[in-house]
């Protein structure tokens, strides 16, 4: 896919957009305070694999699974309702009964940030493509009934 402001390929756009999304991860994670041993961070990984014409099929992003656990404040013996029970007690009576593991939301809400920012990117390239071909499209019969 040629884009038609920056000339890029749909790869490129893939491969952009994946460089980016780990960054901000990584941000994030370092703004939350997560991850003593540095294990984590240096798990990230991406791959994007295109069709012989250079259409993306698949974008794959690659980290630790522990990292999933940390986003939902579970593991170790914790569980997801336990989470929320442990939350609902802090609000009423103001101190922490039985589990003190909390989210730490680094990935859930950036992932579904930028895969809202990569469907953007597509959805105005292909728009533009439809524009195109339509307008072309339109100028060839013009040329053929005039």
């Amino acid at each position: 896919m040629q884009t038609s402001q920056t000339n890029l390929s749909e790869r490129e756009v893939a491969e952009a957009w994946a460089k980016i999304t780990i960054i901000k991860w990584k941000k994030k994670l370092a703004s939350s305070k997560i991850g003593d041993t540095g294990t984590l961070l240096r798990s990230f990984k991406y791959n994007v694999l295109a069709s012989a014409q250079g259409n993306v099929l698949k974008i794959s992003l690659l980290f630790e699974y522990y990292g999933r656990f940390v986003d939902m404040g579970v593991g170790k013996g914790v569980k997801i309702g336990d989470v929320k029970e442990s939350a609902a007690s802090r609000k009423l009576s103001g101190k922490m009964l039985g589990n003190r593991r909390r989210p730490k939301k680094w990935y859930s809400k950036t992932f579904h940030a930028e895969v809202m920012k990569l469907s953007e990117i597509f959805a105005k390239e292909y728009g533009h493509r439809g524009v195109v071909a339509i307008t072309e499209n339109l100028s060839d019969k013009s040329i053929q009934n005039g």
